[in-house]
């Protein structure tokens, strides 16, 4: 019996921490904190900027990103950097659930806290 009640114990604490893990994407939000910042403001204030259709035709649209920061050398540097490459599909899925229509909402904790921008 003892052995079962461990087992359940050990798995609601393991899918709590998974639960609470998949609220959004960490490494995306880092990415977009380290490469987007300085110009966008915060990653969620980022986010709810526009829709995530807008999201999707910007990141999926063959250098459409690219042509919207053409004046911007740094932000083209950013772009074309391997951590950027790397999580691109992750920074699109993290801003399209933090989208403007979204309904996500978003409070004070270890990696983010408030729109300052």
């Amino acid at each position: 019996m003892k052995p079962h009640i461990t087992t359940l114990a050990l798995t609601l604490m393991f899918s709590t921490f998974s639960l609470a893990a998949e609220r959004y994407d960490t490494g995306a939000l880092r990415t977009v904190q380290k490469h987007c910042t300085s110009c966008h403001g915060t990653p969620f204030f980022q986010a709810k900027q526009i829709d995530d259709s807008d999201w999707k035709f910007f990141f999926n649209t063959e250098g459409e990103l690219e042509k919207i920061h053409k004046d911007k050398p740094e932000a083209l540097a950013n772009l074309a950097s391997p951590s950027f490459k790397q999580k691109k599909k992750r920074i699109l899925k993290f801003f399209i659930e933090n989208s403007m229509y979204s309904g996500s909402v978003n409070g004070c904790d270890g990696n983010f806290c408030g729109t300052n921008h």
